[in-house]
């Protein structure tokens, strides 16, 4: 039940149905949810660990307010961590290897195309995720889970500054990096977008004053 909770709590945090700053009372979300208060302690103890939650101990638990500063660090994060698995993986790269990172290309793209920003995260997340599985490194797909909502809340609510036309150039340009078992080719594919094309979506939203929260 918590496992359950927690997934329903984090997509409503990430969708936006839960809004930055929002109190969250464990006798309501049990209600909500139609369970007990005990696996919604645990979920909320959960999302507090992912960086979705802050409690306040015998104050208060509320949806955190979307820090930029730590979603750069996601980012950052997350590109070291595919970018590692790269390293490991295109100099053994097998036929099936390349479909399969292929068909998780095909699933971004078809993303970009209807600019659908989640699904693209979505997708993002389980082509990094891909490498890792295929590397055979467990820690690395762990890692990619945790980040993965920070920068999914993120983007769901920063939609205008997001670079549909990086986007689109990413996904030909990692496709075809795969494609041709290129490793120097994926990485600087890679770098791109984590150096260059998320950050810069970040920097609008912050200019834009795209990310607000209730601090009461």
């Amino acid at each position: 039940m918590s496992d359950e909770a927690y997934a329903r709590l984090q997509d409503a945090i990430i969708n936006g149905e839960l809004r930055p700053g929002e109190r969250l009372r464990d006798y309501e979300l049990a209600e909500r949810l139609g369970t007990s208060k005990t696996p919604i302690r645990h979920a909320l103890d959960r999302l507090a660990d992912h960086g979705l939650v802050e409690m306040q101990r015998n104050r208060y638990t509320r949806v955190a307010p979307i820090d930029l500063d730590r979603v750069r660090n996601a980012v950052d994060l997350f590109g070291d961590i595919w970018i590692g698995s790269v390293r490991h993986v295109m100099p053994l790269i097998q036929d099936d290897d390349v479909a399969y990172l292929v068909d998780l290309t095909d699933e971004m793209s078809a993303a970009g195309k209807s600019r659908d920003v989640a699904r693209f995260g979505a997708a993002l997340r389980s082509a990094a995720t891909g490498f890792a599985r295929i590397e055979g490194n467990a820690a690395r797909a762990t890692i990619i889970e945790r980040l993965g909502p920070q920068i999914g809340r993120f983007s769901q609510h920063a939609k205008d500054a997001f670079d549909w036309d990086a986007v689109d150039a990413f996904v030909v340009a990692i496709r075809e990096a795969i494609t041709e078992r290129d490793a120097v080719k994926t990485r600087a594919v890679l770098v791109t977008l984590f150096d260059e094309a998320l950050p810069a979506s970040i920097d609008r939203a912050e200019e834009q004053n795209l990310i607000e929260y209730d601090e009461d």
